[in-house]
């Protein structure tokens, strides 16, 4: 037993790869569909920890990656790196790649490449492109949850644990928008970052973080021409995709109750109860504007809100 003195003396803050998002000796996973911009901003990334440089705003420790990659050859990825501008060295990056006539590379046999990178090149994050890829010898089934909880994810935080490292999973979303096969994955990792495009704003990707270490986090990203994304700097009249997304809902329902959690689940939103309740608080007159009116009252446990949508009058222009 301890106490809370104790606790308080032993609670030795945790280093960082990035500030407020991934901590050092993690295990990460990002995902989304397929051509939403995975591998574009696992390279991002990576050239912000390589360069000690911020990444959407979050500060970064200076670290030299590797990129283990088992869909895309060199050429593709150089293409990439230089298409991107991104300023990797002999010192801070390195790549491996799945050789054309191997099924998938296998776990064990990359053995020789961390000792390499962990102990001649200091290295502490690994990208790991893609996680399905990756064979661990005993083969192993994606849908299963013991499988994956008890097996697959140990093996890569053993990983983190023996050679320091922080390690990034990069995953597929399936159809209803989850990680593709077992919740195990999603409930093993330090944190998931979910890349999402929606056509209600377009060219924009919405960026959802959970993490058991950090505050949640929701951005909406914008493309750049050498495919790097950034923050999108909107308007304070503009609104957030999540809301966009419940304003279009608002308009053909017209009139109607719900919670928060309710309507998170309804329209398979992706950002938690609480921020989404902080973004409706925070832009009930901007969907005023645009006709949509929010009232709310407490009703036990709950706050039950009553929406209820008229047509916004425009002044005709001359």
């Amino acid at each position: 037993m301890k106490t809370i003195s104790e606790m308080r003396k032993e609670n030795i803050k945790k280093d960082f790869i990035v500030e407020n998002f991934m901590k050092s000796n993690g295990l990460y996973c990002l995902v989304a569909r397929p051509k939403v911009g995975k591998s574009l901003l696992a390279l991002q990334l990576a050239n912000s920890i390589a360069t000690g440089t911020n990444f959407l705003g979050f500060r970064t420790s200076p670290s030299p990656v590797l990129y283990i990659s088992t869909e895309m050859n060199f050429s593709q990825i150089l293409d990439r790196i230089d298409k991107m501008k991104l300023e990797f060295t002999d010192d801070n990056f390195r790549l491996k790649e799945q050789e054309i006539n191997e099924r998938k590379l296998n776990l064990m046999d990359l053995q020789l490449e961390f000792q390499e990178f962990a102990n001649d090149l200091k290295g502490k994050f690994v990208i790991i492109d893609m996680f399905s890829g990756i064979d661990l010898n005993n083969g192993y089934d994606l849908n299963n949850y013991q499988d994956m909880g008890q097996y697959v994810i140990p093996k890569f935080r053993e990983l983190c644990k023996r050679y320091n490292f922080t390690i990034l999973l990069i995953h597929h979303l399936n159809k209803n928008n989850k990680s593709l096969g077992s919740t195990a994955i999603d409930g093993s990792v330090d944190g998931i970052i979910t890349l999402k495009r929606d056509q209600n704003l377009k060219d924009k990707i919405l960026l959802s973080y959970e993490s058991r270490d950090y505050e949640s986090i929701d951005l909406v990203l914008k493309r750049n021409k050498d495919l790097t994304f950034e923050v999108s700097e909107t308007d304070s009249n503009d609104l957030n995709l999540n809301l966009i997304i419940f304003l279009n809902y608002a308009i053909k329902q017209k009139d109607f109750s719900f919670t928060i959690s309710d309507i998170i689940s309804d329209l398979k939103l992706q950002i938690t109860p609480s921020v989404f309740g902080k973004l409706l608080k925070q832009n009930l007159d901007n969907l005023e504007k645009e006709g949509l009116h929010i009232e709310s009252k407490r009703t036990g446990p709950d706050r039950l809100y009553h929406a209820k949508y008229e047509e916004p009058i425009f002044e005709d222009l001359e």
